[in-house]
């Protein structure tokens, strides 16, 4: 069974002036609830949050062998 994080805010961080000509508002860490793994958050329009890095859950076949 896929775990589903639920995030809730633990930092908020300063954004610099080149972040906000790029279209970010805000930034944020986020800590899920049941397994505790961090992840960065943006908010580039107001509401629109969005991950900073893809949090995709690697399996099998996500693995290529040299």
């Amino acid at each position: 069974m896929k775990h589903i994080h639920k995030y809730k805010t633990e930092a908020h961080l300063g954004i610099n002036p080149r972040l906000i000509e790029m279209g970010v508002q805000s930034a944020e860490i986020r800590k899920c609830r049941t397994c505790h793994k961090e992840m960065t958050f943006v908010q580039i329009r107001e509401g629109d949050w969005l991950p900073l890095l893809d949090d995709r859950e690697t399996d099998e076949q996500d693995i290529l062998l040299a």
